[in-house]
C-alpha cells in the first residue's frame, strides 16, 4: 500500500489510532471532561486527516482503570459519554471505535465494551470483551465474537486487548467475514516486544487489515507503551506510533487488494487452505473435516476440555504458591 498521503478515495478507506493519554479519572464528571478531550482529538484528525473515515482510541480511554473506583464510573450505551462521541461523529462525518469500561450489566459485574459509531451518530457494533485479562481484570466476559459493516462497506470486527492473544478470537471474527480488525488495548510494560509481534502475526495468518490503538503514559498503576499501528494485511507495517501520549498516525486501507488476495491467492491463502486441506493429492477441493482433537472436544465436551488444559497447567483458577 501507498503510504504519506491524508486524503482517502471510494476504494480507500482512511484510519487512524490514537496513542490515548491513559485518563486518571475519579468522579463522573471528570469522565465527561475526557469525553470532550476525546470529542476534539476527533475534531483535530479530521482537519489533519481529511480523508479519515475511522478514527480508533483504545481501551479503558474513556474512564481509565482506576483500581477502587471503576464500579462507580459505569455507564450506558445510550449515556452521555456516547452521546458525545455521536455527536463529534456527525460533525465530523467519521465512523468512531470507543471503549466503556465499563457497561452496566444486570446480571453481574459490569462489561468491557467497544462500541462502533458510524458518522450518523449511530451505534452500529457493540462488543463484550470474551476474554477478560485475569485475575487483573473484574469484567463480566462476553460470548461472542462481533463484526459488522464500516465506512465504504470495509467488514470491521472488533477485539479487545488480551482477547487478541488467542489466535481464535482473530480467527473467529475474521471468518465471520471481517476484513479489518480492531483491537483496541490497554497493554503495558513490559509486554511492547510480544504485542507487535502478535499485531503482525495475526494479520498474517488471517489476511486481515488489523488496526491497533493503545494507551501511553502512565496512571496510577502502570505504564503503557502507546505504540498504536496499522498493519496490512500481508503482515507488513503500514503506519506505526511511538510510545508519546496523544500520538496519532493515518494509513489508506485499500478494499479492493484485501479482497484481490483472499480470493486469488494460492499459497499462502490461509482461510481458504484451512477448510480445502491437502487438494494438490485430493482434486478438486481437498478435506473440508476438522481435524484438530481438542477444538472436536471443546464444542462436544467442554468440561473435559477444561480437564484436559487444567492437566497441562493447574487445576484452580490462583495458583496454590500465591
Amino acid at each position: 500500500m501507498a503510504m504519506g498521503t491524508i486524503s482517502s478515495s471510494p476504494d480507500t478507506v482512511g484510519v487512524a489510532v490514537v496513542n490515548y493519554q491513559v485518563p486518571v479519572v475519579e468522579t463522573r464528571q471528570e469522565v465527561l471532561e475526557n469525553c470532550q478531550k476525546i470529542a476534539r482529538m476527533v475534531w483535530g484528525s479530521k482537519r489533519g486527516f481529511p480523508g479519515l473515515d475511522l478514527i480508533i482510541f483504545p481501551e479503558y480511554s474513556t474512564q481509565g482503570f482506576h483500581p477502587t473506583k471503576w464500579k462507580d464510573l459505569t455507564t450506558t450505551v445510550d449515556g452521555p459519554e456516547v452521546e458525545i462521541f455521536a455527536k463529534a461523529c456527525v460533525e465530523n462525518k467519521v465512523w468512531g471505535v470507543f471503549s466503556l469500561t465499563g457497561e452496566e450489566n444486570p446480571d453481574g459485574n459490569p462489561f468491557n465494551t467497544l462500541l462502533l459509531i458510524n458518522d450518523k451518530g449511530e451505534v452500529v457494533l457493540k462488543h463484550h470483551k470474551v476474554l477478560p485479562w485475569v485475575p487483573m481484570e473484574p469484567w463480566y466476559p462476553g460470548d461472542t465474537t462481533t463484526v459488522g459493516e464500516g465506512p465504504k462497506g470495509l467488514k470491521v470486527g472488533l477485539v479487545i486487548c488480551y482477547e487478541g492473544n488467542h489466535p481464535e478470537m482473530f480467527r473467529d471474527t475474521v471468518m465471520k467475514g471481517a476484513e479489518l480488525v480492531v483491537r483496541c488495548q490497554g497493554y503495558m510494560y513490559p509486554s511492547r516486544d510480544q504485542q507487535k509481534i502478535v499485531q503482525q502475526c495475526r494479520a498474517w495468518e488471517n489476511l486481515t487489515y488489523v488496526a491497533v490503538s493503545n494507551m501511553a503514559g502512565r496512571d496510577l498503576v502502570y505504564s503503557y507503551f502507546g505504540n498504536s499501528m496499522l498493519v496490512d494485511f500481508d503482515g507488513s507495517m503500514l503506519a506505526e506510533c511511538g510510545t508519546a501520549p496523544d500520538e496519532v498516525t493515518y494509513a489508506l486501507l485499500s478494499l479492493s487488494a484485501v479482497r484481490d488476495a483472499r480470493q486469488t491467492w494460492t499459497a499462502e491463502n490461509h482461510l481458504f487452505n484451512t477448510l480445502h486441506r491437502g487438494y494438490t493429492a485430493l482434486p478438486p477441493d481437498g478435506l473440508a473435516e476438522c481435524p484438530f482433537d481438542f477444538y472436536k472436544l471443546w464444542v462436544n465436551e467442554p468440561q473435559r476440555a477444561k480437564e484436559l488444559v487444567e492437566s497441562l497447567t493447574r487445576p484452580t483458577a490462583i495458583p496454590v504458591e500465591a
